[in-house]
């Protein structure tokens, strides 16, 4: 705890007593009271999809949708505001949530937007659905088989219905994707702002394709990034593919099972059955970590299902055997479903896992089985394993705020209380969105507490929440976002530049 710190040319430089701040009042600092408000690290995001979340805004948003016709009409609005030689692409469906609890089809799509190409991406960003221009130009037709870890929906006779789960969307979603690319430029700079008012200051965008790369480059070349952003590469073929032609980077993305259809091991009648989607066998996931390794990257594995997570600590395991030097440069992220021995092989491992509070607080949620764990984040903590939050975006909700109320109360936003027992405290929360969530992404030397030497990126909240019990950090609120010494959020005229402590 401290009162006061200074920032000089972005970095901090001192942290401590009112007294021992004022001085530099002297040496032409400017001075900013914030009259005993509470002042945190920046908040850091390791698994964010910024790319992915910035160009949603340009696409049709139906979450909220009720009824297939209601899409239709959504898609026809697109189609008519759409640049032509572009396909039209929407996004945010629930299937659970349309009347019938059934997903769109292509004849559905077809009749809204029949003359060009359309894809409606569910709101998992894991399953979608094409119209029939979109599956000709993904040369998808009855005779093209499954993918591994993937499925192409069909209908009765056979034909596929244009639904497209998990690998099978990846040239849909990539093709659906081109053109609009271009205006990521554009976009950049109001979405990073949208991130400095929830208090985030750094984050990884964790499935970044070569050409979104490029895009990336240009963003920086324009200087349309307000806050820090590094990126954990994936293939050009798609997020889900082998990323074997993934760009230069210090992180590569591998998913090792599926998202809404994740890869699950449980017990149903007697037997263990499994389901859900796995993109790679223990094998062949070990060597891809070997090369990342000695290609001088580190990884980041997406599980979420406890076979997807078994799996990773598996070929963990036997890549740690044969490259002793990838501790350190492998993560879990997502980890969802857990026993308790995967959380002691993961803490013995002493990989960090990434997990979110996010989808705790938009959905809920109820285990499928007493011998699994639900998103235990207290479970883990006591195991002695590292543990750091981020949000997913857009896949789940952003604000850490909202992630750290959830993680205390384990209630989501609608009220539904989840394996209380379960529970974290408002500093281990804290924590894991900061300075752990730093450790996790390889950030800690730059961000995720304040110290001098490191950036000056820091948020004014509403109230300490280390001294918020349970219901009250509902009502905390970012008033102020500073990243590098200047305050992005509110925006603010006569503050560019400055060198200013803080009181």
């Amino acid at each position: 705890m401290a009162q006061a710190l200074a920032v000089r040319d972005g970095r901090i430089v001192e942290v401590g007593g009112t007294d021992e701040i004022l001085w530099l009042r002297e040496r032409e600092y400017e001075l900013v009271d914030l009259a005993g408000r509470c002042v945190i690290p920046g908040f850091v995001d390791p698994h964010n999809h910024f790319s992915i979340g910035a160009l949603d805004t340009l696409w049709t948003d139906v979450t909220g949708a009720t009824s297939v016709e209601a899409i239709q009409r959504a898609l026809a609005g697109a189609a008519r505001r759409a640049p032509a030689g572009l396909w039209v692409r929407a996004r945010g469906y629930d299937h659970a949530a349309l009347a019938g609890r059934r997903h769109p089809t292509r004849a559905d799509l077809d009749a809204a937007v029949p003359e060009r190409p359309v894809f409606l991406l569910h709101y998992s960003h894991h399953q979608g659905v094409a119209n029939s221009q979109a599956l000709a130009a993904c040369g998808i037709t009855r005779a093209t088989p499954d993918p591994r870890g993937g499925e192409i929906g069909r209908d009765k006779a056979g034909e596929p219905n244009g639904l497209l789960f998990e690998r099978a969307l990846s040239t849909a979603e990539r093709k659906s994707r081109e053109g609009w690319e271009a205006r990521f430029v554009e976009v950049a700079r109001a979405a990073s702002l949208g991130y400095a008012a929830h208090g985030i200051t750094a984050i990884q965008d964790a499935a970044v394709t070569p050409a979104m790369a490029r895009r990336y480059a240009d963003a920086r070349a324009a200087g349309a990034l307000a806050i820090r952003v590094e990126e954990a590469m994936v293939g050009e073929h798609g997020w889900f593919e082998r990323p074997d032609d993934a760009a230069p980077g210090a992180w590569l993305k591998l998913f090792v099972d599926g998202g809404y259809r994740c890869a699950m091991r449980l017990p149903r009648d007697g037997h263990v059955r499994t389901s859900g989607f796995l993109f790679y066998e223990r094998e062949e996931l070990a060597a891809l970590l070997v090369a990342a390794w000695r290609g001088g990257r580190r990884v980041v594995c997406h599980a979420i299902g406890n076979l997807g997570v078994e799996t990773a600590a598996d070929a963990i395991e036997d890549a740690f055997r044969r490259e002793p030097a990838g501790r350190e440069r492998v993560r879990v992220d997502h980890a969802m479903f857990l026993t308790r021995e995967l959380i002691a092989r993961l803490r013995d491992l002493g990989v960090w896992l990434v997990a979110q509070p996010s989808f705790l607080h938009d959905a809920g949620g109820v285990s499928p089985s007493p011998d699994l764990l639900l998103r235990p984040f207290a479970s883990v903590l006591a195991a002695g394993a590292r543990q750091a939050f981020s949000s997913d975006y857009p896949c789940g909700a952003l604000a850490p705020l909202a992630g750290i109320h959830a993680a205390v109360t384990r209630r989501s936003r609608t009220g539904v209380l989840a394996d209380p027992h379960e529970a974290i405290t408002p500093a281990q929360a804290l924590l894991a969105y900061t300075l752990d969530a730093a450790q996790a992404a390889g950030m800690a030397a730059e961000v995720g507490s304040l110290e001098a030497g490191k950036r000056g990126d820091f948020v004014v909240l509403s109230a300490n929440p280390l001294e918020c019990a349970g219901e009250a950090l509902a009502s905390l609120e970012v008033l102020e976002t500073w990243v590098g010494g200047e305050r992005l959020h509110p925006a603010a005229s006569g503050t560019k530049g400055a060198n200013r402590p803080l009181a």
